[in-house]
């Protein structure tokens, strides 16, 4: 019922704003009922193919999949920038008009003409979409150091690529993939973790993004937790495309990783029923012990790296952990969207501790054993349209380095 109440809100809000738009350009253009027509077959013919590629089984249509994935998904971008664009125009008119009459300007007549309006806010659309295309290609490696003393002896550092948020699909294939690993490739890094949403369709035929990951060997393996979207996309298909990519797939429990200790957990949407798989591959985890539970059964003198999809940190959880590693936000992926991410989770991206403080974005258990932190990614891919504005990509290279005494 939650999930049909926040599809109706979606809808509802798309139809609003499309609306909202529609007014907007009928200011310039007029009523004419024949571009009335076409901007009406227009907004549903995005309402209906958004819903089509969210929930439609296209079964094997690949070619009909992807070519309306570009429109739709586009459509919805251009449509969204567009609406942003026409609502700051108004604000500004609505502080230009208190100006004019508080001071005796004329600063209105600036933005007086609905004909300026609109060729202002069709042009920023289009730039924004432009713009947004090439940063979401321009992946870029983030780097972050942690000294510990908590490295066995005789290792010195263990190097971590952290990917998430990849979304294989429709949109992003093979050769972005590529433009992804060699982010990786140039960092030179030990092991690679993916947390979650690595996939986010049905991968039982691309080999060609299997072979890539395969072609990284890197010295301490791949490893990988499940995310949101894997649920929605089949998660039993999700793990093997991961098990062909070469990659170990850590579902609640922990291995040992070249001095450091890896513990994975699933993502909760596995226990919605509405994310049950509808290709019939759902795989339920469950019952299993909680979070905290399996971290407090880790030996203390353990460097525990939890990889988790989401950027939720649990009360119980913090000092029995030395670094969580998340995504799911996107860093928003298109502005404004950031601030939404932000009040749905109190972490921001990038590396935070988490340290007894009031200050909200911060938890601390009662009885600290370690220091904990947390680092979320922007991700490096893209979900719905292939923009990111304001949000870029990142592959975060993380150096674990040896702490030793004087």
């Amino acid at each position: 019922m939650n999930m049909i109440l926040v599809e109706v809100l979606f809808l509802g809000a798309l139809a609003a704003h499309y609306a909202y738009v529609y007014f907007k350009l009928r200011s310039v253009v007029g009523p004419g009922w024949r571009w009335t027509v076409l901007y009406l077959l227009m907004c549903v013919f995005l309402l209906m193919g958004s819903q089509i590629l969210w929930h439609g089984d296209l079964g094997n249509r690949h070619d009909f999949r992807r070519m309306l994935s570009w429109p739709v998904y586009m459509g919805l971008a251009f449509f969204f920038f567009l609406f942003t664009a026409f609502l700051a125009l108004d604000f500004l008119r609505v502080l230009a008009w208190m100006f004019d009459s508080l001071f005796s300007l004329k600063i209105g007549e600036c933005l007086a003409s609905p004909k300026r309006r609109v060729w202002s806010a069709t042009t920023f659309a289009l730039l924004a979409c432009v713009y947004g295309w090439f940063e979401a290609l321009n992946v870029q490696p983030t780097y972050v150091a942690i000294e510990t003393e908590r490295l066995p002896a005789g290792v010195d550092r263990v190097r971590i690529a952290h990917i998430t948020d990849v979304h294989l699909g429709w949109i992003v294939q093979g050769e972005r993939l590529d433009r992804i690993l060699d982010v990786v490739r140039a960092a030179r890094p030990d092991v690679l973790v993916s947390t979650g949403d690595l996939v986010d369709d049905d991968m039982g035929f691309r080999d060609e993004e299997a072979a890539l990951f395969r072609g990284l060997n890197l010295p301490l393996g791949m490893y990988a937790v499940t995310g949101d979207h894997e649920f929605h996309a089949g998660v039993r298909q999700a793990i093997d495309f991961k098990e062909r990519a070469g990659m170990r797939v850590l579902r609640n429990e922990h291995l040992h990783v070249g001095g450091l200790l890896f513990v994975g957990m699933d993502d909760p949407g596995d226990d919605d029923p509405a994310d049950d798989d509808p290709h019939g591959m759902d795989d339920p985890a469950g019952d299993l012990p909680p979070e905290q539970e399996i971290l407090a059964s880790l030996p203390e003198d353990a460097f525990v790296v939890l990889l988790k999809h989401r950027p939720s940190v649990i009360r119980e959880s913090v000092g029995l952990f030395d670094l969580q590693l998340s995504g799911h936000t996107h860093g928003g992926q298109i502005w404004p969207f950031y601030w939404l991410t932000r009040a749905t989770y109190d972490y921001r991206p990038g590396l935070r501790a988490l340290s007894p403080s009031g200050r909200g974005g911060e938890v601390y258990a009662a009885e600290i054993s370690r220091e904990s932190s947390v680092y979320v990614s922007n991700g490096v891919g893209t979900w719905g349209p292939p923009l990111r504005f304001f949000a870029p990509p990142e592959v975060v290279i993380i150096d674990i380095v040896g702490k030793h005494g004087e």
